[in-house]
């Protein structure tokens, strides 16, 4: 059962160690849209610059996200960095 309709966005940007890329890839690729409770996934990307991936993520609370980005990404082999920030949408254009 979900528990709140209105969930915070979280942008997660993360630094890979270039010969760890791949095993992150499939780790993510391989991730279920709610990994764990109070966290659904948006998308993941590859970005180019001083950062490697970004994932977008909805939860519950700070606490939630706290708890999946420790447990769920920074976990994964070639981790070297993340930076999380919550994210206000001011329009959603569809």
């Amino acid at each position: 059962m979900e528990k709140s309709t209105n969930r915070q966005k979280y942008l997660v940007l993360v630094k890979l160690n270039p010969s760890k890329t791949l095993p992150f890839f499939n780790a993510i690729s391989s991730m279920q849209s709610s990994p764990m409770d109070g966290i659904n996934l948006s998308g993941a990307y590859n970005v180019f610059g001083n950062w490697d991936m970004a994932i977008w993520f909805e939860a519950d609370s700070n606490d939630d996200a706290v708890h999946f980005v420790g447990e769920k990404i920074r976990v994964i082999d070639g981790v070297v960095d993340t930076q999380t920030m919550p994210a206000t949408t001011i329009k959603e254009y569809m």
